[in-house]
């Protein structure tokens, strides 16, 4: 009877000891998980630390851009400080190069947008200009229409061009979408604009300009596109700016022109301009030492130098994306 109740009992501690190491294993794990999820919790929370830090940064970054411009337009009282407003604007930025508040870090780049053609508001003849520099006449015809035929607010195909029941029989996952592109990577869902042509395109492209194209910082494929220019006056434009000088006025863009060729360039110059009127500013922000970047596009547009009372710049566009 004794033997029997000691074997009881140890069976009895037994069974309680395994309880207890039972016991143990599950609030280990429970421990473990709780610790997990508290390192994931910490994860995200750091990591929308780091995108606001990042996030703000690059706004930061966009206006101390604009108050330099804004600035730099405040002081240029003549035509040749007018025309030298964005390289002025470039050289105050690379003196920057990275700037900081505190642990935020951004970096800023501007554009002229007017050295582009715009997709939605060039002239028709400088659009086609442009693309015969990279393919056959008749290949850019059908281009500038199937372009046209995605903008326009019809129905009736272009030749060469294409409305929706076109792209939808040839099993188009787009269809024209009948309003101004929003983003240049939407050329590549227009009929014939492949990879190839898109490619060669888009160094030459914007759709956030107004139009009009800056003969002071084009390049000569863009200035050759301008109808009043063409090939020769582009290349004698690049030369002129090359040796030091630069156009003030349309008066001046006129004499150079048609001193190389008298009696063929018309004295309105509808389609260029002198000075920027559209400036893309790009603003990277990050906060120092972490991978994740945050990237601001904005678009300014410029109303004019030292005018009393008036904005001299106002917002266009405003785009965001982390990187």
């Amino acid at each position: 009877m004794r033997l029997a109740t000691l074997a009881s009992a140890r069976s009895e501690r037994g069974v309680a000891l395994m309880l207890v190491l039972w016991i143990i294993v599950v609030l280990g794990l429970i421990a473990t998980g709780v610790a997990i999820q508290a390192r994931e919790s910490i994860a995200v929370a750091s990591t929308a630390r780091t995108r606001t830090v990042a996030r703000y940064a690059a706004e930061s970054g966009v206006q101390a851009a604009s108050a330099a411009l804004r600035d730099l337009l405040t002081k240029a009282d003549t035509p040749e400080r007018q025309v030298h407003v964005l390289r002025d604007l470039e050289d105050e930025l690379q003196r920057w190069a990275v700037r900081g508040l505190g642990n935020a870090r951004f970096q800023v780049v501007v554009t002229d947008l007017n050295a582009r053609v715009d997709l939605n508001n060039s002239a028709e003849t400088v659009l086609l200009g442009l693309f015969q520099q990279f393919t056959s006449e008749r290949e850019a015809e059908a281009l500038l229409n199937a372009l046209l035929d995605w903008i326009d607010e019809d129905d009736e195909p272009l030749p060469g061009g294409a409305e929706s029941s076109g792209y939808i029989a040839n099993g188009s996952p787009f269809t024209p979408t009948n309003q101004p592109l929003q983003r240049l990577e939407e050329l590549s869902r227009i009929r014939g604009f492949g990879d190839s042509i898109t490619n060669l395109l888009a160094p030459y492209l914007t759709v956030w300009s107004d139009g009009p194209i800056n003969v002071n910082t084009a390049s000569e494929q863009v200035l050759a596109a301008v109808p009043e220019i063409g090939k020769f006056g582009a290349q004698a434009l690049v030369a002129a700016r090359r040796g030091g000088s630069v156009m003030t006025s349309k008066v001046a863009v006129y004499s150079e022109l048609s001193e190389r060729n008298p009696g063929a360039v018309s004295s309105q110059l509808p389609n260029i301009t002198t000075v920027p009127r559209r400036i893309l500013i790009v603003s990277r922000g990050w906060e120092a030492g972490q991978p994740l970047t945050h990237e601001i596009q904005a678009v300014l547009q410029l109303r004019g130098t030292r005018m009393v009372g008036e904005q001299h710049l106002s917002m266009r566009y405003w785009m965001e994306r982390d990187r």
